[in-house]
């Protein structure tokens, strides 16, 4: 009977695995697999992708977007990606696939245009900022689940987001990644998720009158 439990319950795991579990971080999945395939042919693959501020002037506008994909070096890609999954394990009680993945794309596009258009920025690599962005907004987000615990994750990111704009506190993180950590990707990548938020709550206002 024990071994009967057993294998059931390993091919429950498996069943869950293969469908629900792919289902639930498609888009966690597929991000991890293609800046794994830009990491792997850096860096001539990080010469085409990464933000260039003169690149993207001229009409590499891409590069806005797939920035995000690139990163310094392999501690750089780990750090994000491994940020990236426990976010997203985090949410998926509380957002659905698509709100989840409308969110971090948003995050990602809006936080490097708004670098590009009020920073004098040479070029940027990595997911952080829209990292901080996906942990905001889906705090704002699913508000209602859980607000003391959504709340302290506002506070706590916004008293960060206040202690390395004042001080420069990243430099064991930039010893590891090689480059230099650009704090206002991380403010800019809050306040995308805050720009998200109130577009999405504008729309569902509207729906519902």
């Amino acid at each position: 009977m024990p071994n009967k439990l057993l294998e059931q319950g390993k091919i429950n795991l498996l069943n869950w695995i293969k469908g629900n579990w792919a289902k639930e971080h498609s888009f966690t999945i597929a991000i991890t697999l293609v800046s794994l395939i830009v990491m792997l042919f850096t860096p001539e693959s990080s010469n085409l992708l990464r933000y260039q501020s003169i690149e993207v002037s001229q009409g590499e506008w891409w590069r806005i977007f797939s920035a995000n994909l690139c990163h310094s070096n392999w501690y750089h890609w780990l750090l994000n990606i491994l940020g990236f999954w426990l976010m997203d394990i985090f949410y998926r009680p509380v957002l659905s696939v698509k709100m989840r993945a409308s969110l971090i794309i948003f995050c990602m596009f809006a936080n490097v245009l708004l670098m590009h258009l009020f920073m004098n920025l040479t070029w940027y690599v990595g997911l952080s900022g829209a990292l901080h962005g996906y942990l905001i907004g889906g705090a704002l987000l699913s508000w209602k689940s859980a607000i003391k615990l959504n709340l302290i994750i506002v506070i706590v990111v916004c008293i960060k987001l206040v202690i390395e704009l004042g001080w420069h506190i990243n430099q064991t993180t930039e010893s590891l990644i090689g480059a230099n950590v650009v704090e206002e990707s991380h403010a800019f990548g809050a306040l995308s998720a805050i720009i998200f938020f109130v577009i999405n709550y504008l729309k569902n206002k509207i729906r519902n009158q």
